[in-house]
C-alpha cells in the first residue's frame, strides 16, 4: 500500500495484477483532478472517453483495466462496485457511453450482479458488482451474465448507519453457484 491518489499519482506503474478489488466512492467529482489525468501519459485514460466530472467510479474501472495481465499472461479478473451510474449515465457518445461501448467491444465484462439495498455503511442506494475479464471461458465469450441477487441478504440484528443487511456465506456461495 502507498498513500496517494490513484488517478492523479498511479504509485504502481509498471505493475499488472491476475485479481483486483475495489470499491471506490460513489457520485465523487474529480472536477479538480481533471488536468491531471488529461494530462497523463500512461495510457490508462483517453481524454475523448473520459466521463463526466460528476462522477468518477469508471474512472477507477479504467485505470483497473490498464493493470491487466494480458490474455498471453492468462489475463486478470475484477470485480468492482458500483451504484447504478456507470452502467446507465451518458447519453449516446458521452464518455461513459464510449466506455461501456468499448467494454462491450471488447467483450470485458462477464457479469454484473445486482445486490441488495442497505449493504454499505453510508449509503441505501442499489448496489451492483461488475465482473470484468480479459479472458472468458468458451461458453461465456460474448455474453454477459445477469444476476439479480437483490433477495440474497439477511437482517443485521443491529444497524451500522444506513447498513441493516448483510449476505451470508450460504448465499454467496448461492451466487457464486449461479
Amino acid at each position: 500500500i502507498r498513500w496517494g491518489n490513484t488517478l492523479t499519482d498511479d504509485k504502481f506503474p509498471e505493475e499488472k495484477y491476475d485479481y483486483m478489488l475495489s470499491n471506490p466512492p460513489f457520485g465523487v467529482d474529480w472536477k479538480k483532478d481533471k488536468q491531471k489525468i488529461l494530462d497523463d501519459t500512461s495510457g490508462r485514460f483517453n481524454k475523448d472517453t473520459l466521463p463526466t466530472t460528476r462522477d468518477g467510479a469508471l474512472l477507477f474501472l479504467l485505470h483497473m483495466i490498464s493493470k491487466m495481465k494480458s490474455p498471453t499472461e492468462g489475463g486478470s479478473s475484477i470485480a468492482i462496485v458500483f451504484n447504478g451510474s456507470p452502467g446507465f449515465n451518458g447519453d449516446a457518445g458521452s464518455g461513459e457511453s464510449e466506455i461501456r461501448k468499448f467494454l462491450l467491444e471488447n467483450d470485458l465484462i462477464d457479469a454484473i450482479i445486482g445486490l441488495p439495498k442497505d449493504l454499505f455503511y453510508n449509503t441505501n442506494i442499489a448496489t451492483y458488482v461488475w465482473i470484468v475479464k480479459n479472458v472468458k471461458k468458451k461458453d461465456r465469450k460474448g455474453k454477459i451474465q445477469l444476476i439479480n441477487a437483490i433477495d440474497f441478504y439477511e437482517k443485521m440484528r443491529k444497524s451500522l448507519g444506513k447498513k441493516t443487511k448483510y449476505i451470508s456465506k450460504d448465499q454467496i456461495q448461492k451466487i457464486s453457484d449461479i
